[in-house]
């Protein structure tokens, strides 16, 4: 159970409610730009990645409700290594302006060293992306507000929204070696994923034009935002 890992650690856990964006009805999926989501992403959202937008937006508020300075969201699939805290109070160490630090990525593509903890985790952003996944991130009261603020209405799925710092105005690294461990497969939930399909999803190739235009937009944006200051 994740809850006794985390004990284990040292790490306090607070289980915030998972929405299930498969029992809402598409028409009633508030905070969903549909038409801007298939413009920009080029297919129909599912019904999963609804709920995981509409949980981590959940996770968001609850930690800007409370008075802590600094938080760490975990998805349920998230393992943690033995050294966690140790690493993320070096990453709290090493900047006390947090911002937001993605601490597990599937894939690091020109990556740019911005900083090293105490620790030698590097910390930086990468030319290329996005990187996938979002499961899990250490953010600080001052850039959740602004993910907020800017996340609404969702048109993109989660992780690749919660990479977009050039649009919230958040201070954004990630971790090069991950500092996250993904769970055993059989250990990890099913509850956004069941039944669907994301082929079945894609729109036809010549109406994903302003999908590609996009995603354009969003490298040059991110390339001069790894290598900026």
């Amino acid at each position: 159970m994740f809850a006794e890992r985390a004990a284990e650690v040292g790490q306090e856990v607070i289980r915030v409610s998972a929405v299930d964006g498969n029992a809402i009805a598409a028409d009633q999926r508030a905070g969903l730009n549909v038409r801007l989501f298939q413009l920009c992403h080029g297919r129909t959202p599912l019904g999963s990645e609804y709920g995981c937008y509409m949980s981590h937006i959940d996770a968001l508020r609850q930690f800007v409700a409370m008075d802590i300075s600094y938080a760490i969201i975990l998805e349920d699939d998230a393992g943690l290594p033995d050294d966690f805290i140790t690493r993320i109070a070096a990453i709290v160490e090493a900047d006390e302006d947090v911002g937001l630090v993605k601490l597990f990525n599937h894939r690091i593509m020109g990556f740019v060293r911005k900083k090293t903890t105490g620790l030698g985790d590097d910390l930086g952003r990468c030319v290329h992306g996005p990187l996938g996944s979002s499961m899990g991130y250490l953010v600080d009261r001052k850039s959740a507000v602004r993910l907020i603020e800017g996340l609404l209405p969702m048109f993109l799925p989660f992780d690749i929204a919660l990479e977009r710092y050039w649009r919230y105005g958040n201070k954004f690294q990630l971790a090069e070696k991950n500092i996250l461990e993904p769970l055993p497969s059989r250990e990890i939930s099913t509850l956004f994923m069941q039944g669907q399909n994301y082929r079945s999803t894609k729109l036809p190739l010549l109406l994903r034009t302003p999908t590609a235009l996009f995603r354009g937009a969003e490298y040059v944006r991110r390339a001069i935002g790894a290598v900026g200051r």
